[in-house]
C-alpha cells in the first residue's frame, strides 16, 4: 500500500477484563487491519501489567507489535546466593546486558521473537534523540539507550525484514543496579519495511491509556510497593528480635534439636549395620562399643580385648578356663 494514497485510521479501544472490562487503552488502526492481544497482569512483579498487542495488514502480512516490559535487578555481592531469574522483591534477578543485541537474545528470542532465532542482523542503529527524550521523562540520573536492530529472515516461504526497537534503562543508586528493558517490533516483506514504516509506526505512537485504567494500575502498584516495604520492615524487625532473644531461643530449641540429632543418629546407625553386615555391642569392661560380624547368637569378650562370636548355644568359653570371659549385650543408640 502506497503511504501517499488516502488512508483511514480508526480509533480502537482495548478493554481490560481484569479491571471491570473498562477501556484501558486506545490506539489508531489502519482501515481493514486487524488488532489482537490485550492486557496481561503479573501481580507478583513490580511491573504488574503488560499491554501486548499486534496490528496486522491481512493483505501483505506486515505488522507491528509490542514486546513485554520487565524490571530487573543485579547485586554484585548477594547476601544469599540466588539463581538467575529469581523474583527478588518484584524484580527479576539478572545482570544488565552489554547491548540491545544481548538483551534480545536473552529475553525475547526464547519467547515473543522465536521466529528470529535464525535471522541475520543486517543493520544496527542507535537512536540518541529518542533516548534523550526518554531520559528527560524518567530523570537524568538514569542512563538510557535506544537501539534499532534490523533482522532479515525467511518465513513461510517468503523473505522478510523486521525492525526490533529496544529501550534499555539503567539506574545504579549504589551496589545494586536496577534496569529495565522493553520494546516493540515491526515487520514487512523484504524491501517494503522502509516504505511501510510510517504506517506501521502509527498504532504504537498513538497508544494512549485511559484515566480510569491508569488510576487502577497506580493503585495496584502502590499496594505492591507498600507490601514490599512492609516485608522489608518485617525482615528487619525479625532480625532484631532474633538478636535479642537468641540465647532464649537456643535453650528452648535445645531439646528439639537434640531429639532430631538422636533420631538422625539412630537412622545412620541402623543403615550402617544393615549395609555393613555388622552388629554393635557394648564392652562390659570399658563401656566402649565394638562392631562384630552379624549372624551370631553369642558374643564374648575378655579383659585382654579378645572377642569370640558363636552360634553354638552350648558354647561357653568360661568352662575350663581361668580367663574372665563376659557376655556382651547389643548396643543401640538412645
Amino acid at each position: 500500500m502506497d503511504p501517499q494514497q488516502q488512508m483511514i485510521f480508526n480509533r480502537v479501544g482495548i478493554h481490560d477484563p481484569d479491571v471491570d472490562n473498562i477501556e484501558g487503552a486506545s490506539l489508531l488502526v489502519p482501515e481493514g487491519w486487524t488488532l489482537t492481544g490485550g492486557f496481561y497482569w503479573m501481580p507478583m512483579f513490580s511491573i504488574q501489567v503488560n499491554l501486548l498487542v499486534q496490528v496486522t495488514d491481512p493483505g501483505t502480512g506486515a505488522s507491528v507489535f509490542t514486546l513485554p516490559v520487565q524490571q530487573f535487578v543485579w547485586a554484585m555481592q548477594q547476601a544469599v546466593p540466588m539463581a538467575l531469574g529469581t523474583n527478588w522483591l518484584g524484580s527479576v534477578l539478572h545482570p544488565p546486558p552489554r547491548d540491545a543485541f544481548e538483551f534480545v537474545r536473552m529475553f525475547y528470542l526464547p519467547g515473543p521473537l522465536q521466529h528470529l532465532a535464525h535471522s541475520r542482523i543486517v543493520q544496527v542503529e542507535d537512536l540518541p534523540t529518542y533516548a534523550a527524550a526518554v531520559s528527560r521523562t524518567l530523570g537524568d540520573q538514569r542512563a538510557v539507550r535506544v537501539t534499532r536492530l534490523r533482522h532479515a529472515y525467511d518465513w513461510s516461504g517468503r523473505a522478510w525484514e523486521e525492525d526490533v526497537y529496544v529501550t534499555l534503562v539503567y539506574d545504579q543508586p549504589g551496589a545494586i543496579t536496577m534496569w529495565w528493558g522493553d520494546g516493540y517490533a515491526m515487520r514487512a516483506p523484504a524491501g517494503e519495511l522502509d516504505r511501510m514504516r510510517p504506517i506501521l509506526s502509527v498504532p504504537v505512537q498513538s497508544l494512549r491509556y485511559s484515566l480510569d485504567w491508569e488510576a487502577t494500575r497506580d493503585y495496584v502498584r502502590g499496594m505492591f510497593r507498600q507490601n514490599v516495604q512492609n516485608q522489608r520492615v518485617r525482615t528487619r524487625q525479625l532480625g532484631e528480635l532474633l538478636r535479642q532473644h537468641r540465647e532464649e531461643l537456643r535453650q528452648t530449641h535445645q531439646q528439639v534439636w537434640a531429639e532430631r540429632q538422636a533420631a538422625q543418629d539412630r537412622k545412620s546407625f541402623a543403615l550402617r549395620e544393615v549395609l555393613g553386615g555388622i552388629e554393635t555391642y557394648k564392652n562390659p569392661f570399658d563401656s566402649r562399643t565394638v562392631e562384630l560380624p552379624a549372624g551370631y547368637q553369642h558374643q564374648w569378650v575378655n579383659p585382654q580385648g579378645q572377642f569370640i562370636v558363636s552360634s553354638d548355644p552350648m558354647y561357653d568359653p568360661r568352662h575350663g578356663s581361668n580367663v574372665d570371659w563376659r557376655s556382651m549385650e547389643r548396643y543401640r543408640p538412645g
